[in-house]
């Protein structure tokens, strides 16, 4: 019996490692279950504020930002407070990070990505793929964006092994093709993505393997998904998940919210929307 719940999917430095480590140790043909359940590995924190950040961008109200001249990845809620900084004139216009000028166009921002690749920095092949995806600065090329994508997980980025698997998915710029959608989603979720563990619950879910799917949710809402989260409270009212288990969930979820919250980041949101 299938679980009904809200299923959505969007299109979006020692992660990478953890998830090299990975790709040469998971069978993800035979579908490995020790890995795939164990416990996502921590949430890399914002190099200025020292808190936690999602995997997937809008977690929480979270979202994040890659900085083609660092390479870290930031919180808006410390660009938008270094913006303000800057309307002020109490700071100058560079990054809230390395304290590099600020790309003056998007154009030039893709030259510092195109030298971040140089470098072999996993998420630059993702940022670039995005551009080619939405068309930032150059044209639109779903073929380009791909094959950046396929080159940035490979290099273990899982931003590029979720945008891949979503374009797999649903035949965007390439063949649908569901099985490789679902080998990119496993590496994306065992890395810790949110929403490619909540997309992989729902696929079992639709198998019919309900066990499988409440353990996917589980896991994406502990790690502070809300819509796994509400996953997980449909699967306990149908009886499929233990009044303790689901508690666990709970708390551990609201742990989550906490760990990620500041007042900069909500005001953040607020602009961001």
């Amino acid at each position: 019996m299938n679980i009904s719940c809200d299923q959505k999917q969007s299109k979006e430095d020692g992660t990478c490692e953890i998830m090299s480590d990975i790709l040469g140790r998971l069978d993800i043909s035979n579908n490995d279950e020790l890995l795939l359940f164990q416990d996502p590995p921590p949430k890399e924190d914002c190099p200025i504020c020292m808190l936690p950040m999602p995997h997937s961008s809008g977690i929480c109200g979270v979202h994040v930002a890659y900085q083609a001249c660092c390479g870290k990845m930031l919180c808006y809620g410390c660009i938008m407070t270094s913006k303000e900084e800057m309307i002020e004139g109490r700071m100058k216009a560079w990054c809230a990070f390395c304290r590099v000028s600020l790309p003056r166009s998007e154009k030039e921002a893709t030259k510092r990505l195109r030298k971040r690749i140089k470098l072999g920095d996993a998420e630059a092949f993702n940022e670039l793929g995005i551009n080619y995806q939405i068309g930032r600065a150059l044209p639109k090329d779903m073929s380009k964006a791909i094959e950046l994508w396929k080159q940035g997980a490979a290099l273990g980025s899982i931003m590029a092994h979720y945008n891949l698997a979503t374009a797999l998915y649903f035949g965007d710029g390439v063949e649908k093709d569901t099985e490789k959608a679902l080998h990119h989603y496993r590496f994306a979720a065992i890395g810790g993505h949110e929403k490619a563990r909540h997309v992989l619950g729902h696929t079992e879910n639709k198998q019919g393997n309900v066990h499988l799917a409440m353990k996917h949710y589980m896991i994406s809402a502990r790690a502070g998904f809300d819509d796994a989260l509400k996953c997980v409270g449909s699967g306990y009212k149908a009886g499929h998940v233990t009044k303790q288990d689901y508690t666990n969930t709970l708390r551990a979820h609201q742990v989550s919210v906490d760990e990620m919250k500041s007042k900069e980041r909500t005001k953040a949101e607020t602009m961001y929307d």
